[in-house]
Parts: C-alpha cells; sequence; structure tokens
C-alpha cells in the first residue's frame, strides 16, 4: 500500500496560517478550519486516487500475484488514510499556531498589565 503524502496539505496548512497572519486578529472560525481540513483530505485523497490510476497495474507470476499486488480492497483503505492524514495534518499544525498565539498573547498581556499600575 502507497504511503499517504504529505506535501499538499502542508501548502494548505501554510495557505491558511499565512491567511490568518495576513488578516491580523489570528482568529479562524471552526468553518474555515474544518473547511481546509476537508480541503486538505481532498486533495490528498484525490492525489492516491490519480497515483494509483496512473500507476502500472500489478504484475502476474506462474505461482499467483507478485509480492506487493494491490487487491481492490486496500485502494478504498488507501484513499481513506490519505484523506485522514490530509485532514488531521493542518488540523494539528493550525490547532498549534492558534495555541501558541493565544499563549503568546494572554503572556504579552500579563508583561503589559505590571507597567501600567506602576506608573
Amino acid at each position: 500500500m502507497p504511503q499517504p503524502g504529505i506535501i499538499l496539505p502542508i501548502i494548505v496548512a501554510g495557505v491558511t496560517l499565512g491567511s490568518l497572519l495576513v488578516s491580523g486578529k489570528h482568529v479562524l472560525s471552526n468553518r474555515k478550519l474544518l473547511g481546509a481540513c476537508a480541503l486538505s483530505g481532498t486533495l490528498n485523497s484525490g492525489i492516491t486516487y490519480l497515483t494509483s490510476q496512473l500507476s502500472a497495474p500489478p504484475t502476474f507470476t506462474q505461482g499467483g500475484p507478485a509480492l506487493g499486488a494491490a487487491t481492490e480492497g486496500s485502494d478504498y483503505v488507501s484513499y481513506a488514510s490519505s484523506f485522514l492524514v490530509g485532514f488531521l495534518i493542518v488540523l494539528l499544525i493550525v490547532g498549534i499556531a492558534l495555541i501558541y498565539a493565544k499563549l503568546r498573547a494572554s503572556k504579552s498581556q500579563e508583561d503589559e498589565e505590571p507597567t501600567s499600575e506602576e506608573t
């Protein structure tokens, strides 16, 4: 079974984080986050489908199917795992970035509060 790719989910996560940084609010709605995750998973699954369709069919030897020959059921598992990997990569990267931004903002607010009370 081929390994699911990770380049498209990382590109989608980068575009999502870039648009978040440009907006300046550092807030992302759940709908946009899930949309980016679903888009990433769909693109990743589509690439897996195209790769499996464009690759050479499995070869057969005299004794039966060759080692590593894909069966029909394993294709669906490969598509599902590619979708899941694409979905989770974006969810984790963007989620960790949002948590980090919130922690950093709260620390900067804590640092500013004592200076305003001293003056």
